[in-house]
């Protein structure tokens, strides 16, 4: 099979910023080896031939040619008849810049909290009141009734009248998310995501349908007139928003924007895809939170919104029970789009999804302590050791949004793997090339941990500062 090539001018744009102060060819690899391991470049992609690349980055042919060996050397690339150079995804068993994260790594790529301490305990439940699943014939691509009802349960408690038949169970959120961008659009298909936003759901709307426009959340707040004027010109086909603690940002949407964003995007029959994975994960203690489609004005601009949920942030990751909201009609409608990809949800972990929505307050309220506390030693460890970055009033969710203050976000990146932290590009959450002032970081780790990071992050910072032009390969200065 022929790998799938990579233009020149496409992984310019995915490289940022990616020249420093050092060899260029190193520079370059390092960056290639990021964009990899951070799902910026499919593992298998074929890279662009050498001249059309140099001449694309203003560089010499040694340079690409020096950076493509290092890539062969590293293992982070192989040699193919009739692809040329083919860049792979990482394995357990290496070691080195290449390597999987380890017990010993600090790693901030992922924001996600550890697994809630419960769970062996409910587990040991589940196996004691609930081995009649055992008896199932296991293939269930809607959702068991118990679970159905317990999530519609929870989102009519939370202000949103809802039936069990308007719920279906998934795999998780991103799978929510890719079902439903496969299901509504068809190419050429224009949607919206926000921007800087979850990359993974920005890539499933682009594998799906076709432009993806951007609405702007900046970390000090939305501005409500660009949002409400793009959303009335973009003929948008659907959006995707993260409206409660957003991530990369921790932000919320001001109530009256969520009103006017609706009624601007359903009275132009676009639909509005809400996830809310990190809506209940709050700062300061547990709340309720009003969901988004609540805020709708009429019925028909409710069915207009399908909302998307999970316990991977709340319960674990491991747990891979995520849904999705909608009208009766959708539910129906996705079902019979998911029979194409997948026979179901795991009757298994939908008895201990049942069983942890029982305790769900109890959950959420642990969960908002321990955010709490990392957040705190993460604001403070980067005002005492990186001043002058300007981070996001996160309210709850995963991660703030660190502003630089100059565009050097991939440099920063390179620097901080060098040291053993493991941290995306600001560019990772956006448009090619964009944001390269900016740096996610997630306050799920514990506190010690993220202490440790922000204090790598922080000799990063100095690192990437340091320097001079050197020679590349060939002699020519750069």
């Amino acid at each position: 099979m022929i790998a799938q090539r990579v233009s020149a001018r496409r992984l310019h744009q995915l490289l940022g910023q990616w020249r420093g102060d050092s060899h260029s060819y190193h520079e370059l690899s390092e960056s290639i080896v990021l964009l990899v391991r951070d799902g910026g470049l499919p593992a298998g992609s074929a890279l662009p031939a050498e001249r059309p690349l140099a001449e694309e980055l203003g560089v010499s042919r040694t340079t690409v040619a020096a950076a493509y060996q290092q890539l062969r050397e590293a293992g982070a690339a192989v040699s193919r008849r009739g692809s040329g150079t083919v860049v792979r995804a990482p394995r357990s068993s290496e070691t080195g810049a290449w390597a999987e994260p380890n017990e010993e790594s600090l790693d901030l790529t992922r924001a996600s909290p550890g697994p809630w301490g419960g769970l062996p305990a409910l587990s040991q439940r589940a196996l004691a009141e609930h081995g009649d699943v055992f008896q199932l014939d296991g293939y269930d691509t809607i959702g068991r009734p118990e679970l159905r009802a317990a999530l519609a349960a929870r989102y009519t408690a939370r202000g949103l009248p809802t039936d069990p038949g308007q719920i279906m169970v998934t795999l998780g959120a991103q799978h929510a998310i890719y079902l439903i961008a496969r299901t509504i659009l068809r190419r050429g298909d224009r949607s919206l995501v926000e921007s800087p936003s979850y990359p993974h759901a920005r890539e499933a709307l682009a594998a799906a349908g076709g432009p993806v426009a951007e609405l702007p959340v900046h970390g000090r707040g939305y501005d409500a007139a660009s949002m409400l004027s793009i959303a009335a010109q973009s003929a948008a086909h659907l959006a995707y928003l993260i409206p409660d603690h957003q991530n990369p940002t921790g932000l919320s949407m001001p109530g009256e924007l969520r009103a006017e964003l609706i009624g601007a995007l359903a009275s132009r029959g676009a639909y509005i895809v809400v996830d809310e994975t990190t809506a209940e994960l709050t700062l300061g203690g547990a709340r309720t939170i009003r969901p988004f489609a609540a805020f709708a004005d009429h019925a028909h601009q409710r069915d207009q919104i399908l909302t998307v949920g999970s316990l991977g942030k709340t319960v674990w990751g491991g747990l891979r029970i995520g849904w999705i909201r909608a009208s009766s009609a959708l539910i129906a409608q996705l079902e019979a789009a998911r029979r194409i990809g997948d026979l179901g949800t795991g009757a298994w972990e939908q008895v201990l999804a049942q069983l942890a929505l029982e305790r769900y307050d109890e959950i959420l309220a642990e969960r908002s302590g321990e955010l709490t506390a990392s957040h705190r030693v993460l604001v403070e460890a980067v005002a005492a050791q990186l001043p002058d970055w300007e981070l996001s009033r996160a309210g709850g969710g995963v991660a703030v949004w660190a502003d630089l203050g100059v565009p050097e976000s991939t440099r920063l990146s390179r620097a901080a793997a060098r040291l053993g932290l493991r941290i995306p590009p600001g560019p990772r959450y956006g448009s090619p090339g964009v944001f390269e002032r900016f740096v996610r970081l997630p306050f799920t780790a514990p506190p010690a941990q993220l202490d440790r990071a922000i204090g790598v992050l922080a000799s990063a910072w100095g690192d990437r500062a340091q320097g001079a032009a050197v020679s590349e390969p060939g002699g020519a200065v750069i």
